[in-house]
C-alpha cells in the first residue's frame, strides 16, 4: 500500500521510495527512509498529508504519497486501519 491510504493518526513504518533519485534523497534527508515510522498527522484538500518522523513534520503532496510504499507497524495507533 502507498502511503494516501494511512488513515489520520495512523503509524505505518516505509517499505520504500519509488522516486526519481533528487526527491527520494531529499525525503531521506528528512528522515524517510525504508524501514523507519511516520505517523501522518493531517490530511490537505488535495491530498496531501503531514507527516511526522520522530519530533519533525514536513508536507508531502499526493503525487509523492503515492509512490511511498509502507506496511503497517503491529500494535501501534491507527495500525488495525493500515491494510498491508
Amino acid at each position: 500500500m502507498d502511503l494516501s491510504g494511512v488513515p489520520t493518526g495512523g503509524t505505518a513504518r516505509v517499505a520504500g521510495l519509488d522516486l526519481e533519485d533528487g526527491p527520494r534523497v531529499r525525503l531521506q534527508e528528512l528522515g524517510l527512509r525504508p524501514g523507519g515510522e511516520l505517523r501522518v498527522t493531517l490530511r490537505g484538500a488535495f491530498g496531501g498529508l503531514v507527516v511526522a518522523v520522530g519530533a519533525d513534520r514536513f508536507a508531502v503532496d499526493a503525487r509523492t504519497a503515492a509512490c511511498i510504499r509502507v506496511a503497517p507497524v503491529a500494535g501501534a495507533r491507527g495500525a488495525t486501519d493500515v491494510a498491508p
